[in-house]
């Protein structure tokens, strides 16, 4: 499981508590397939200008199924009302040298001042026998699904109008879990989001404690019941005999029951690399679809990481290599600029 270690290599290094470069490029030399990810980090987009001017990614594939049956996969997308704005090199050590709050005191200020942010919620959907239809695997979520071939389509929105009144209370204590999920959507066999399903309300019992979903912030606002008891930290006062289910002598019965996606399986289980990795394809197309300027400011960035003293030459000639894959003049760019070969 590639997950802990990511995370690993991009936290601080465990010697000196400083995070670097080279101990990022190294880890993700051996992955090809995070130069997407790499293609909105490195770009403009990857210092916001705040949260209100910060679009929203689901990253996960779900699966929408009617109560007639029919199922579809569906990928989840918040666009902010008020544009996306980020920031620039010299933005970031002005704007953030200035207020290293500076934005969460913008949605605060803008919340406060009836200024209310919003976010339009769109989905896109793919009818799962169409899988195999495309160039890439849809449940892999490394890419992204192309606007021109599954559009946008609106379904909701979402208004931030009240600021909380205590931010450890109802912010540091919100246990965020993708396994939880209401009547109509469910789980698809997106490698990530079947990891995510489980760990995400482990940690939260490590984090808050096994009764966290008891605390306000996390509590359904409908009435509910179960016959969960006890625990470290249980603080609802509880007098019934009975703590079990199902029972003769309680009320409690079974919720109303939601299909859920119907499939055959056939063939042997194995782990094994996604057939279609196609790995390079789409972050060329988004490097070509941005103005030359754009492009240049991209590469620098590039050329900064990997001109780190500790980044090695063998690690340069990767990322170069992979680039050249991904598009040859900005491969060649790089290769130019830090004196490598890629290597192919």
């Amino acid at each position: 499981m590639k997950f802990p270690d990511m995370v690993h290599a991009l936290k601080p290094n465990p010697k000196s508590h400083i995070q670097e470069n080279w101990r990022i490029l190294d880890f993700f030399s051996h992955h090809p397939e995070s130069l997407h990810m790499f293609s909105f980090l490195f770009d403009d987009l990857g210092v916001p200008q705040d949260y209100r001017h910060m679009e929203g990614s689901g990253v996960n594939t779900y699966t929408l199924i009617s109560k007639a049956g029919k199922v579809h996969y569906v990928k989840f997308h918040w666009k902010p009302t008020c544009g996306v704005k980020c920031l620039l090199e010299e933005d970031c050590v002005k704007v953030g040298g200035a207020n290293h709050s500076h934005a969460t005191q913008d949605l605060y200020d803008s919340i406060a001042a009836g200024n209310y942010p919003e976010w339009k919620l769109f989905i896109q959907i793919i009818d799962p026998d169409h899988e195999d239809k495309f160039d890439f695997d849809p449940l892999d979520v490394t890419k992204t699904w192309p606007e021109d071939i599954l559009p946008l389509q609106p379904v909701g929105r979402l208004v931030l109008n009240k600021n909380i009144d205590n931010f450890f209370a109802e912010n540091e204590q919100l246990a965020f879990c993708p396994a939880i999920v209401v009547p109509g959507v469910y789980y698809s066999d997106d490698k990530l989001l079947q990891t995510r399903i489980f760990s995400y309300a482990d940690t939260q019992r490590h984090r808050l404690g096994p009764n966290y979903l008891q605390l306000p912030v996390n509590a359904p606002k409908c009435a509910h019941h179960n016959n969960h008891h006890d625990g470290f930290m249980n603080f609802m006062h509880r007098d019934e005999e009975v703590n079990y289910f199902p029972s003769r002598y309680d009320p409690c019965r079974h919720a109303e029951q939601h299909p859920i996606p119907p499939r055959i399986l056939t063939g042997k289980r194995d782990k094994c690399i996604i057939e279609k990795e196609n790995n390079f394809k789409q972050p060329g197309e988004r490097y070509r679809s941005w103005s030359p300027d754009r492009q240049e400011r991209f590469a620098c960035r590039w050329i900064d990481a990997l001109s780190d003293p500790r980044v090695t030459h063998e690690i340069r000639s990767i990322w170069v290599s992979y680039w050249t894959q991904a598009d040859k003049s900005f491969g060649q760019k790089l290769a130019s600029r830090l004196n490598v070969r890629p290597t192919m």
